[in-house]
C-alpha cells in the first residue's frame, strides 16, 4: 500500500493496515537550495509508532526508538536534490488485539501469559510526523 500523507495505521479503515504488525518503508526526495554553513541540521520525525531508522542520500543517519525522535543529518545532506528513506517499526500488540476479537480456531497465535484485550484501545503505528528538517547555530 502506499500513503499519500502521513497517517496513523491504527486508525486506517483497513483493517490490514489498522492491525498491521511489521516494518513499513517511507521514502520521498527533497531539494535543498544551499546547505547552510555553521549550523547543524537535524530531522524531526515528529511522532512515531513505535521506532525509526533513517537514511539519507543512501547512508545511514540512525536510530531513534523514544521522543524526541531526531537525528542529526548534517554530514548527510547535500544541496540539490536528497533522498530520504524511513524504515518504522511498530509493536505487534495491534496485531494481537485483531487476534483476541477472533474465535479460538481462527486465531494463529499463541501465548502462555498475555494481558491483551479484544477491545482494548489500539496503540499509535507509523510514521505520524511531521516530519522536518530542523537547524540550530553550531556553538
Amino acid at each position: 500500500e502506499t500513503f499519500k500523507s502521513l497517517t496513523d495505521w491504527s486508525k486506517s479503515d483497513n483493517d490490514t493496515i489498522k492491525y498491521y504488525s511489521g516494518t513499513a518503508e517511507y521514502s520521498t526526495e527533497f531539494t535543498l537550495n544551499t546547505v547552510p554553513t555553521g549550523k547543524d541540521i537535524f530531522i524531526n520525525l515528529g511522532k512515531i509508532g513505535i521506532m525509526a531508522e533513517v537514511t539519507v542520500n543512501g547512508k545511514f543517519a540512525g536510530g531513534t526508538w523514544m521522543a524526541p525522535y531526531v537525528l542529526d543529518v548534517t554530514d548527510l545532506v547535500k544541496p540539490g536534490k536528497n533522498t530520504l528513506k524511513i524504515d518504522v517499526v511498530n509493536l505487534w500488540r495491534n496485531y494481537l488485539v485483531k487476534e483476541k476479537s477472533l474465535p479460538k480456531d481462527k486465531q494463529k497465535t499463541w501465548m502462555t501469559v498475555t494481558d491483551v484485550k479484544k477491545d482494548e484501545p489500539l496503540q499509535p503505528s507509523g510514521l505520524i510526523g511531521p516530519v522536518k528538517l530542523e537547524t540550530i547555530d553550531r556553538k
